[in-house]
């Protein structure tokens, strides 16, 4: 033994755990961890694998510095890190999450009997049955606060029949009420519960058709991701350069949709509803994050796939006001689509202004708009939430024809220019 102070019992059974180990650079690792510092030469019969993958390994860890070689009792030994614990401590965590979703799922089962038994008697595929098993284990104890019964059970079959990723399986409501014998009104109330009750579901037309997501699936993790990951961007530009002068929330959504489409997650003809959804979850993220409200004001004005309803305009308002209703964060028809003023919408604003829509707050005392520069002497903003924004997109417009590009009217010279250049760079020639 490498330390006087282990006895032999616990030896034996560091050893016996260690040879169970299917990963060798695991294998090492708890030896050193719960055995103390060893020699090559112990280390190898103790870990129980040749001298040429013993070598291998160990030379692995120690240039990810998870172990160290020093003199100890007048000989070389091998030593872990804290590097080396706490590598070893995490895979410990990861194989206790795996023994705790082992036994979530157990207990979903057990809690879903009446279910299990309801979709074996309507003929429902083992295939489909597992998935909708560990749709349940992710959505965890909520879904059982809900009535269980025949008619949540059919509405909960239903959204995994129209979910984005089982496109194979589409079934039409009115097909599948009349298929398994059940009135449509108690589809609906049902779809409605399990969307009102925040399980992580949801969903978006297309013309007559509805499409379901969940928050922990494939499709729901990589629209977040690439939500999450375009939003740190943006901050990290504003606070090394500041504030762009076009923000375009239809861009943003157009890219994540398009990264999606080639994940073959979504396709193209659900790609419009979708990305008007995108918007409403980077609206979602981005309130989650702290950014600024009137900053994602100014992001929701200028928005020309949501303005083309007045209920996707108000959905914006809502969410950055602090909305958790599904209507406002899916995309469904909503009853009140009355027009907002400003009032009703954020504190501290004074309105919009009338050139680019951007927001004006009441203790902004400056004479002219930080965006376009137009004079606000006259105190005379916009102040509904449709002039806003038909303002922002007009402006947008004309910013992104300025900022077009074209080739210098100058035949010996291919230099591209911008038509708000007074002339080309290169050659000078005036640009009309």
């Amino acid at each position: 033994m490498e330390q006087s102070n282990i006895s032999n019992t616990t030896e034996k059974k560091v050893i016996q755990i260690a040879s169970d180990m299917d990963e060798y650079d695991k294998r090492i690792l708890f030896v050193l961890r719960n055995l103390g510092p060893h020699r090559f030469s112990n280390l190898q019969e103790k870990s129980d694998m040749s001298r040429s993958t013993l070598s291998k390994y160990i030379k692995l860890h120690l240039q990810k510095n998870n172990i160290e070689k020093r003199i100890f009792q007048g000989a070389p030994h091998y030593f872990i890190t804290e590097k080396g614990i706490e590598g070893l401590n995490e895979d410990y965590d990861n194989r206790e999450k795996e023994i705790f979703y082992i036994n979530e799922i157990n207990d979903v089962i057990l809690k879903s009997t009446e279910l299990i038994s309801f979709y074996q008697q309507i003929g429902i595929e083992e295939s489909i049955l597992f998935q909708i098993l560990r749709m349940i284990s992710k959505i965890g104890d909520k879904f059982f606060e809900i009535n269980q019964n025949r008619e949540l059970f059919l509405a909960l079959f239903y959204i995994f029949l129209n979910s984005v990723l089982t496109r194979e399986y589409k079934f039409e409501i009115n097909e599948f009420c009349k298929h398994y014998k059940v009135k449509k009104l108690r589809i609906d109330f049902y779809v409605d519960k399990i969307m009102s009750s925040h399980l992580g579901f949801y969903m978006f037309n297309r013309e007559n058709d509805v499409f379901f997501f969940h928050s922990e699936d494939l499709l729901g993790t990589s629209t977040f991701r690439l939500i999450g990951d375009h939003l740190i961007e943006e901050i990290i530009h504003i606070n090394l350069k500041g504030y762009r002068q076009i923000y375009d929330l239809d861009k943003m959504a157009e890219k994540i949709a398009k990264k999606l489409i080639n994940m073959d997650l979504i396709w193209e003809r659900i790609r419009e509803p979708f990305e008007m959804l995108i918007e409403k979850l980077i609206i979602k993220l981005a309130i989650d994050m702290g950014i600024s409200k009137t900053f994602l004001m100014d992001l929701v004005v200028q928005s020309e796939k949501l303005s083309k309803s007045k209920e996707g305009t108000n959905s914006l308002i809502n969410i950055i006001q602090g909305s958790e209703q599904y209507e406002d964060l899916n995309i469904v028809s909503i009853a009140d689509t009355k027009d907002r003023e400003v009032d009703e919408i954020l504190d501290k604003v004074k309105g919009f202004c009338p050139k680019c829509g951007k927001t004006i707050l009441s203790q902004d005392f400056s004479k002219s708009c930080a965006r376009c520069k137009n004079s606000l002497d006259n105190d005379i903003f916009l102040k509904s939430i449709d002039e806003a924004n038909n303002a922002s997109i007009r402006y947008k417009q004309e910013m992104l024809k300025k900022e077009e590009l074209v080739i210098c009217s100058n035949p010996k010279c291919e230099a591209k220019v911008s038509k708000d250049w007074k002339e080309c760079p290169i050659c000078h020639t005036l640009i009309n």
